[in-house]
């Protein structure tokens, strides 16, 4: 952060207080709706960009296991395309911030790089054309996020490195405030289950929890409705569970969840 506050001078005064401002305006930022109109209006005023997704997330290297999105006009079957048989995603360019944690900047059209032949087949046939990608560890939380701009519609250089030095911390702690809040304590404890659930069938158990359908599960964890369907079945049979609201109690009986008070899927229990 110091080095970014002292590049801080390659910007007019104009361009300076514009940015306090930008900042300014995040930080009313109190839910994802907010979070993805400020990404839409204020940050474009300095850093225009035509697709961008960011997410909270369990570093599990070499993936990321994300517990959140916010999507604005990111091709979602990307992230399908670069998931990992554990669920979580990865691709190089966040490989690398994970080994490098600094920002990343990706323009075949300027370097001619091709960091993985299929990886890139992905990345053309999803018309990302660039990537500036930058993210934060929490200091209290054993989770970080990550920031994926693409489509920017100017050459990428320091200038874009620097504004993610710089905005990226900001942008960290509303993201993790606006998708965590307090459901942090919530998530999916990891312990003694005596029946082992997958990666995959514990995400959509957690969702289950928290009253989502079957396309409301397929929509956060970018999966196709039938997919979904599969993973409940198979919860149903490890739990010995006919509906949703029984699977979600003999879950948190067996103390999968923290002990809280959750709203129960009492709908649609199929």
């Amino acid at each position: 952060m110091i080095h970014a506050l002292h590049n801080l001078a390659i910007f007019t005064q104009s361009e300076q207080a514009k940015l306090v401002n930008v900042i300014w305006a995040l930080l009313q930022v109190h839910t994802g709706e907010q979070f993805r109109v400020w990404t839409q209006t204020e940050l474009q005023s300095i850093f225009p960009h035509g697709a961008l997704i960011c997410g909270v997330g369990y570093i599990n290297r070499p993936a990321v296991h994300m517990i959140g999105y916010l999507n604005v006009n990111f091709p979602a079957a990307y992230m399908e395309e670069i998931r990992q048989p554990d669920g979580g995603v990865l691709s190089p360019i966040m490989d690398r911030w994970l080994k490098e944690n600094k920002p990343q900047l990706f323009d075949p059209g300027q370097s001619g790089e091709v960091p993985h032949q299929e990886w890139m087949e992905i990345f053309n046939r999803h018309d990302l054309r660039n990537i500036a990608a930058h993210g934060m560890y929490c200091s209290n939380k054993p989770v970080s996020s990550y920031f994926n701009f693409s489509r920017i519609p100017e050459p990428l250089g320091p200038r874009h490195a620097f504004l993610l030095e710089l905005l990226v911390p900001q942008m960290h702690s509303v993201l993790t405030r606006v998708l965590l809040q307090k459901d942090f304590e919530r998530q999916i404890l990891i312990s003694s289950l005596p029946v082992k659930l997958t990666q995959r069938e514990q995400e959509i158990l957690q969702r289950m929890s928290e009253g989502k359908t079957n396309v409301e599960i397929a929509e956060v964890l970018f999966l196709s409705n039938e997919t979904v369907k599969s993973h409940v079945r198979k919860i149903f049979f490890k739990l010995d569970a006919k509906t949703r609201t029984e699977a979600v109690n003999r879950a948190r009986e067996m103390g999968f969840f923290a002990s809280v008070t959750r709203r129960i899927y009492s709908r649609h229990d199929d």
